[in-house]
Formats: C-alpha cells, structure tokens, sequence
C-alpha cells in the first residue's frame, strides 16, 4: 500500500515542479495610487509586462487576479469603474468576459474567449477612485498572488518575482523655501544700502 501512495505523491510534486517551470515572469510591475493618504478614496494603476502568450480559447484566461492590502474595494461587477489598456489601447467591453471585485481586497480580469494577448504585451489596468478606499493605518502595503492565470487559478501562467508595493500615510510637509547663501548676501546688501540711502535723505532734510 505504501508504494502506490509514494507514487501519487510523487507525480503530484512533479506536476507542481512543472507548473512552477513553465510559468513566466511578469515584469515592470508596478501599483501607482492617485491619492496615498489614509482613509481617501483613490484610483488604483496596475501596469505590468506579460511574459507569456495568453491566447488559449479552450480555457478561462484572467489577464489578472491579485489581492490587494491596504486597500478596501466595493465588491461587484466594475459597471465601467475600471479601464484595461493592451500597449496603450483600451479594450472593448466585449473583450472583458469578467471584471470584478469581491471580498473586498480581490479583483479578477478575464479576457473573452477567442481574445489574443500576446507575450511582451505592456498591460495597464485603472480602478476608479469611486470603487477604491484606502485603509486608515498608514505603512508600506503589498499585492498578494498579483497573477495571470488559467483557469482561475490552474495552471498560473506570470507572476512577478516579488509583488509590487506602495506606501499610504500622511504625506510628508511641504518644504519652506529658503534662500541660498548668495542670495542672502546680496539681500543684506540691498537693504543695508535701502538703510545708508535713507539715513542720507533725512540728514539733507535736516
């Protein structure tokens, strides 16, 4: 009974080892917020670079589906909240077969059936800011299993070496200018000059 138990667990670790080697990297990846501070509502852009062609009819195919902390979204259908871009083109809403949210961190993109999106391919994704809140804990927040995948979640086809991050908090103060050294100086000489003119003038008066 043993070897056959052995077996399966063998071929089990085999295929996970060859999902692993054939999934590519998504590369240029980056989660830009419109408004950083806690607590504001804020569009969300994801961009990223895909590895791998996703181009299989036969199957389900999501051009993303991540998690998002720090980050609270209204759950349902995008209804037009949200906008794909394929190398600078937007998509139709014909060739988005699902796009939404649920659980309040998650979103899912899938492309419809027959739709090509070819490896090398610069993917831009924008959450409007009327779906999107960020949390009231300022610090550094993450993606989690930001993926295209198959089939939902098998096989994943690219995911990014490590998941982008972004920071929310109360933004630094804005800085006071000053005046450089030589400015200084040519304003102390131009008002010891407006002072020494004006000394001069009441003296004459006098």
């Amino acid at each position: 009974m043993k070897k056959p138990i052995t077996a399966a667990a063998l071929v089990a670790a085999l295929s996970i080892a060859a999902t692993a080697a054939m999934a590519g990297t998504l590369t240029n990846v980056s989660v830009t917020l419109s408004d950083s501070r806690v607590s504001q509502p804020t569009d969300v852009t994801i961009r990223y670079t895909t590895a791998t062609d996703l181009d299989t009819p036969s199957q389900n195919t999501n051009l993303l589906m991540a998690e998002f902390g720090g980050l609270t979204f209204t759950n349902g259908d995008c209804a037009g909240d949200a906008t794909v871009k394929i190398d600078g083109v937007a998509l139709l809403p014909g060739q988005l077969d699902i796009c939404s949210f649920w659980g309040g961190k998650s979103v899912q993109f899938r492309i419809a059936p027959g739709e090509i999106v070819p490896a090398g391919s610069n993917v831009e994704i924008t959450i409007d800011k009327a779906r999107v809140t960020t949390t009231a804990t300022a610090g550094s927040y993450a993606t989690v299993g930001l993926r295209t995948t198959r089939d939902n979640d098998n096989p994943v086809v690219d995911t990014p070496v490590t998941q982008p991050t972004y920071f929310i908090g109360t933004p630094p103060p804005a800085p006071v200018p000053t005046l450089t050294e030589w400015a200084m100086i040519l304003l102390t000489a131009a008002l010891g000059g407006f002072a020494a003119l004006s000394i001069h003038m009441r003296r004459r008066t006098v």
